[in-house]
């Protein structure tokens, strides 16, 4: 039931957004097509395996520095759409960051501005369902930039975590959940997964693709089962 009632407001903002007059083409475009039912078949679906690398965690000063995406078709990967994209964060990389994202000043200031990224993430997001691991990250900076640049606060799109699937699944077979063990990296090695170079955008991105494969697999469910048996 909950499924239903999220597929059915989020549609209901799609529609009403999408009747808004001198909205961008790409917002336009994007809102142009309706969102996934809950009972279409997962094998019909395209999975759109998203990833941010940021500045931080704190929305209100933290930025985007680079997105990695992959695709997932009929429950397969699909490496050729995969997609590594530097964002010019309009702010100077502190020690930390570059040890982590390693990615330096010079080759950020190098990168997309953020409206351009926006572009095209609205260009692959739609008629897809997003994918990711830990979703506040991601759903929280689209909504920032997308409030930023179109004074609209909440996209309508769909999105599932890798990271709530699996806290999902143990809650129903015990009663504490260490955090630690959800994250990607850890998942990975327990899935017997490989285990790819960390905090490169395209390379989590493929990594957490895996990862939600083999989660699905695990629940018992093929290209037949329903959307919303995943949510």
């Amino acid at each position: 039931m909950k499924d239903l009632i999220s597929y059915h407001l989020l549609e209901k903002k799609r529609k009403q957004l999408s009747q808004l007059k001198h909205l961008p083409s790409e917002l336009k475009d994007y809102l142009s097509a309706p969102l996934v039912k809950p009972n279409t078949p997962i094998g019909q679906i395209e999975f759109l395996v998203l990833d941010f690398e940021t500045t931080g965690l704190d929305i209100k000063k933290d930025r985007i520095v680079s997105l990695g995406y992959t695709l997932i078709k009929d429950l397969h990967i699909v490496l050729s759409e995969s997609r590594h994209i530097v964002v010019n964060p309009k702010q100077t990389m502190d020690e930390k960051n570059v040890t982590i994202h390693e990615l330096t000043d010079d080759e950020v200031s190098q990168g997309v501005k953020v409206s351009r990224m926006m572009q095209h993430l609205l260009s692959i997001m739609k008629g897809r369902v997003l994918v990711v691991h830990f979703d506040q990250i991601e759903r929280n900076f689209i909504n920032k930039c997308s409030a930023q640049l179109y004074g609209v606060d909440t996209l309508p799109f769909q999105l599932l975590d890798t990271l709530k699937i699996e806290s999902n699944k143990r809650r129903k077979i015990q009663n504490f959940v260490d955090g630690k063990s959800l994250r990607l990296f850890n998942l990975i090695e327990q899935y017997n997964l490989p285990r790819y170079k960390a905090h490169h955008a395209m390379q989590d991105a493929i990594s957490t693709a895996e990862l939600f494969l083999a989660q699905v697999a695990a629940m018992g469910k093929n290209s037949h089962s329903k959307f919303k048996e995943l949510l």
